[in-house]
């Protein structure tokens, strides 16, 4: 979203950076290499200014990483007026004050709330003191240098506008976690369980209306050409019009050929959807606690009957499995309440039977900045450690994961910490903590003396804060009052049950919750129509392109064409897809001049539109060459190939490889161009005629590698170019 907003201002030039993966790091460090932004490849430190998204409070050594990356000292007290300004912002910045240290500024809040206005004095032409002077009297800043305001209070957007939503997302080539098109559906929570940071940071409740979230759904994905898509919110179940919502999807899943997600689900919904005809995928829950008891002192009054019902509702409606959320460590937890886990999850198992799986994912309890549970001590990691085991030992039928209590420890210390946290942040990362996201890196050896050293101070309602610089809206007292609740076990009603519950996030006014569930919408087997034509395009690909794996590339091609709006042909079935066939792959690494890719389209469409609409849709390093529409009976391109033709550029040693090549029968043809280029033709369906395993194996070195024709075998057994493409000549190949 910040990209989409800065990019619609029109006065700044945003570029992406990201932290390297371990293998890169090592190298960059070890050759000095500066880190590059995504776009251009300039040097990170030549922008006017750095800004970090910060998601988690383990995501904090990655931060000193990247400033190291980019060469610049870790404390913004030992930088000069020639180094870019530091901003950080996101979710993961409740308590700003480990990190205070080292940013020159955060602004705190929702980006669509004022962030264009702070980055337009950023990267204006007055000097730095003077920038962070000009911001540090803006809403929603810290200057931990300069800021005079003994609050700064979080901002929040007044709506969710639809101008503020970004739909042309940025496509990766590769594929990524989060390999979807998204929707923001609503913002906030207001149920108040008392763990949760995420509903205090975005009260209060703001909503899009179904209408308009689908019709974003629609033009993120014909932007995007995206397969999969998701609504996102904190609590799908209570969002106000979600009876219309299922109508608008079920409709647009079938037109756009798009599986739509369902985010995690109350259990007392389940029931209410079984007017739909199936349930895609697994249901996820997250009853939290074992036992009743437990779940009224943290406000999550769910009963185990309510729990078996969704389970029997999910079970008829066909979901693959069923994944239950639980903590341990709880306050007030108890022997019984992890007898509860065990209980209840072994319930759910016997319901779905032996085919489908339930797993109970366990996570240990952090106290959090601005909750009820922020006075509360966190368990050890040992005991933790004890109680994973005691209910992973004692669950029959249903499956056990958990997070690990190690790094639930240095999450408590940095959520929880004070400005001095800064040093023990500095010192775990120049030990060479890095990636503590990352559970196969996290470095428990070097954070488990410092966190041993330095436990968080037990603090009372009353005793000042780390955060209380932060304002959020919801008072202390408010917070105070809750925490006292929920010693007693009494729960808080959702105050759009029960009315304002006087947190101070809004005017009081909040949306209903829904009354009920009952789509009318069931789902329908859809038959394909006959392909009207076929057609075969020729593409090339060089630069950072030659370095996609063909999987991508087909990933890549399903997306471009959905792209265009052409009206494609699918495969049948539940999963449909783009009816796709490509020619023999690339070696990774190869460019190419002679990839082929076969489609069908329902309507017949002249090549210059088909050729107009790829073309907008390709990104640098990949070239749309030619199309040919094909009639009669066609093989793919794939199934037709006999030979391939590669130019070898930058060999270091001709002789070494005419020397290997003779006597052998390895490939059809070899001959130089000049001193250091030669061309190569080989069958790609036989390895040893690889030509970089032929140089490798003959001892020469070469700059790069194209592959630069394709060949069917033709009369008398004649090599001749896959394109163009007659009938007679595929007959017979």
């Amino acid at each position: 979203m910040v990209r989409h907003l800065l990019n619609r201002a029109g006065d700044f030039s945003v570029r992406r950076a990201f932290h390297p993966a371990p293998d890169m790091y090592r190298m960059m460090k070890a050759d000095s290499m500066p880190l590059i932004d995504l776009e251009k490849g300039d040097p990170v430190s030549e922008s006017d200014v750095v800004g970090f998204g910060i998601s988690s409070e383990v995501l904090y050594t990655n931060v000193l990483s990247i400033l190291d990356l980019i060469g610049l000292p870790l404390r913004s007290s030992s930088r000069d007026d020639s180094a870019p300004l530091i901003l950080a912002g996101g979710g993961g910045l409740a308590n700003p004050a480990p990190l205070e240290p080292f940013v020159d500024l955060f602004f705190l809040g929702e980006a669509e709330a004022g962030l264009t206005d702070v980055m337009a004095v950023l990267c204006s032409n007055a000097g730095r003191d003077e920038k962070l002077s000009a911001v540090s009297e803006m809403p929603g800043v810290l200057v931990p240098e300069r800021t005079q305001k003994k609050k700064v209070r979080w901002v929040r957007a007044d709506k969710l506008h639809r101008k503020d939503a970004p739909v042309q997302q940025i496509v990766p080539m590769a594929q990524v976690t989060h390999d979807r098109a998204v929707v923001e559906l609503a913002r906030g929570c207001t149920r108040g369980c008392r763990f949760c940071q995420a509903s205090q940071l975005s009260r209060p409740v703001r909503e899009r209306t179904a209408r308009e979230a689908t019709e974003l759904l629609r033009e993120s994905i014909l932007c995007t050409g995206w397969e999969q898509a998701g609504f996102l919110t904190l609590s799908y179940s209570d969002y106000s019009s979600i009876d219309q919502l299922l109508q608008l999807v079920e409709p647009l899943e079938k037109e756009l050929h798009l599986k739509v997600s369902q985010p995690s689900l109350r259990p007392d919904t389940l029931p209410c959807l079984e007017s739909r005809r199936f349930f895609r995928g697994s249901l996820t829950m997250a009853p939290e606690a074992g036992t009743e008891r437990l779940r009224k002192c943290i406000n999550k009054p769910l009963s185990d009957k309510t729990i078996i019902k969704a389970a029997e509702a999910a079970s008829r409606l066909g979901a693959r499995g069923i994944k239950l959320y639980f903590m341990v460590g709880l306050p007030g937890e108890t022997v019984e309440d992890l007898d509860g886990i065990c209980s209840i999850s072994d319930i759910l198992a016997g319901i779905m039977g032996k085919k489908r799986k339930v797993t109970a994912a366990l996570s240990p309890f952090i106290p959090k900045p601005h909750t009820p549970f922020q006075w509360c001590v966190q368990l050890k990691q040992e005991e933790m450690w004890q109680r994973i085991t005691y209910v992973r030992e004692r669950c029959r039928s249903a499956s056990v994961s958990w997070n690990d209590p190690r790094v639930s420890v240095m999450e408590h210390l940095l959520s929880c910490g004070g400005r001095e946290t800064a040093d023990i942040l500095e010192e775990a990362f120049r030990a060479g903590a890095v990636y503590d996201g990352w559970s196969d890196l996290y470095r428990w050896d070097i954070w488990k003396p410092l966190v041993e050293a330095n436990p968080v101070p037990h603090r009372n309602p009353g005793d000042p804060l780390p955060w209380d610089i932060v304002d959020l809206g919801v008072s202390q007292k408010w917070l105070a009052a809750e925490y006292a609740r929920s010693q007693k076990g009494i729960p808080l009603p959702d105050c759009r049950e029960a009315g304002c519950s006087g947190c101070g996030a809004c005017d009081g006014t909040v949306p209903p919750l829904p009354d009920s569930l009952h789509s009318s919408v069931k789902g329908l087997a859809v038959q394909e129509p006959a392909p009207a034509a076929r057609y075969r395009l020729r593409y090339s690909r060089t630069g950072l392109a030659s370095l996609t794996s063909h999987l991508d590339m087909v990933r890549f091609w399903t997306r471009v064409l959905r792209r265009t709006g052409l009206p494609l042909h699918y495969t049948s079935g539940f999963s449909r897809r783009v009816k796709l066939s490509f020619s023999q792959p690339v070696p990774l690494g190869f460019m190419s001049s002679s990839e082929y890719a076969d489609f069908q389209l329902l309507e017949n469409v002249t090549i210059d539109r088909i050729h107009e609409l790829i073309s907008k849709a390709l990104p640098e390093g990949i070239k749309l060459m030619g199309i040919t529409e094909l009639t009669g009976k066609y093989r793919s391109p794939g199934a037709l190939t006999a030979a391939a033709e590669y130019i070898i550029r930058g060999i270091d040693n001709m002789e070494l490889v005419e020397d290997y090549l003779s006597g052998n029968n390895l490939v059809l043809e070899f001959s130089s161009i000049d001193k250091s280029s030669a061309r190569l033709v080989s069958d790609p369906a036989r390895g040893k005629g690889r030509p970089d395993r032929i140089f490798e194996a003959a001892g020469a070195s070469w700059i790069s590698i194209e592959r630069t024709e394709l060949f069917i075998t033709g009369g008398e057994g004649v090599l001749i170019p896959l394109e163009p493409v007659r009938k007679e000549i595929v007959n017979e190949g």
